[in-house]
């Protein structure tokens, strides 16, 4: 086994070895949902906690986290929980049919990705990352979900250019030689 200078890595470290990060830059990104569990929440509420991870571009692999909490009494909340859950690709009609378990909703949202707006907040005098708005992928047109209706819709980035058309064989000045029929 190699004996580890730690010196050397505390001085490789540098500034990060103090486990503070600068947040992602307020946007729309990408995200995947890579875990997915379900709590209670200190009022007694169904809560799906999920980590998403940034697709692509300068911040891939980054994560954020968000909670969807079920509010029961909360008309409003509720339609909020379930426009999260269609832009992560599970419909309202699911839930009515399947009636699902804590695990089966985790597992239906669990690998799917979707676009969302980041914002930031300040919590405990820490500035944090939030996903502001989950976008619902429609005729390839990424549109916001009811909690926030003032966002514009994002268009899904455009289909790539067909190739080009082979070009056509040759024609040959040699007329063709007829065909004989053995009948």
């Amino acid at each position: 086994m190699v004996a580890l200078n730690w010196g050397d890595l505390v001085k490789d470290a540098g500034e990060s070895a103090s486990g503070s990060y600068e947040p992602l830059p307020d946007g729309d990104y990408d995200l995947k949902v890579i875990e997915a569990s379900s709590t209670t929440t200190s009022t007694g509420k169904t809560m799906f906690k999920i980590t998403c991870e940034v697709q692509g571009g300068a911040y891939a692999k980054r994560r954020i986290w968000d909670n969807l909490v079920i509010s029961p009494e909360n008309k409003n909340a509720l339609g909020i929980f379930f426009s999260k859950m269609a832009a992560l690709g599970v419909s309202r009609e699911w839930f009515a049919q399947s009636n699902p378990s804590n695990a089966q909703v985790e597992a239906s949202i669990k690998d799917k990705f979707f676009r969302a707006q980041v914002g930031s907040r300040i919590w405990q005098n820490e500035k944090r990352n939030e996903i502001k708005k989950y976008y619902v992928v429609q005729n390839s047109v990424a549109t916001p979900t009811a909690d926030v209706a003032s966002a514009a819709p994002i268009a899904a980035p455009p289909a790539p250019p067909a190739p080009p058309a082979p070009p056509a064989p040759p024609v040959s000045s040699v007329p063709a030689a007829p065909t004989v029929s053995p009948f």
